[in-house]
């Protein structure tokens, strides 16, 4: 299966960030033994490839761990080097949406206006993010695909339990969750609550399976 397929099949990606890296890949562990299958590390300090690496190595092919805030073509071919099998950017940038499509890797380039959301859809991008999803609201991702509904938006960024149900209702085909997922695991270790969260937010999915 596609990242892109498994995406659109779990309606969640899991984004682990932390200026500690070290839980990573033990969080990682955790979330794919609750059920979650496309897993996401943001570029945001060195070791993150190294992570990308180890967690791609352990968990196999039946997960798929991408790389986020990917800006560049650079970057692209760092993390897809690493066993990166989707990108995720904050923003839209065609170049790095082109050199993903060249090397065969699902990429999410982020939008924030209809026009972004356009172009990426015309640069032939099989899902964007919506970023940040907070500054929206459900009703604004329903208006954009009125008018686009062949692109398939991950609303990410702020999304909560709370408001979950009301993203994917308006169209939403994926959220991105990091921090009410994770909560302070990352700095205690202890993931007794991710597990907890990953069993609530999976049953949420399920529950909107297409």
């Amino acid at each position: 299966m596609s990242a892109a397929d498994a995406i659109r099949e779990s309606r969640l990606v899991a984004i682990l960030r932390s200026d500690d890296t070290t839980r990573l890949t033990a969080a990682a562990e955790v979330l794919a033994d609750e059920g979650i299958r496309t897993i996401e590390f943001p570029l945001t300090r060195p070791e993150t490839l190294h992570v990308i690496s180890t967690t791609a190595a352990r968990l196999g092919t039946d997960i798929h761990v991408g790389a986020g805030t990917v800006r560049t073509i650079d970057d692209a071919r760092r993390a897809i080097d690493a066993g990166a099998t989707f990108l995720v950017a904050p923003g839209l940038s065609l170049p790095v949406v082109e050199y993903a499509q060249q090397r065969g890797v699902t990429m999410l380039p982020g939008v924030f206006t209809p026009s972004e959301a356009d172009h990426a859809a015309q640069a032939r991008a099989e899902l964007v993010k919506l970023f940040p999803a907070s500054s929206h609201n459900p009703e604004f991702l329903r208006q954009i695909r009125a008018p686009l509904p062949d692109v398939g938006v991950m609303a990410t960024g702020g999304v909560t339990l709370e408001d979950a149900q009301a993203w994917l209702d308006a169209g939403a085909a994926a959220l991105g969750i990091g921090s009410p997922l994770l909560g302070d695991s990352l700095t205690t270790g202890d993931f007794d609550g991710v597990r907890d969260a990953a069993r609530t937010w999976r049953a949420l999915a399920a529950q909107n399976a297409r």
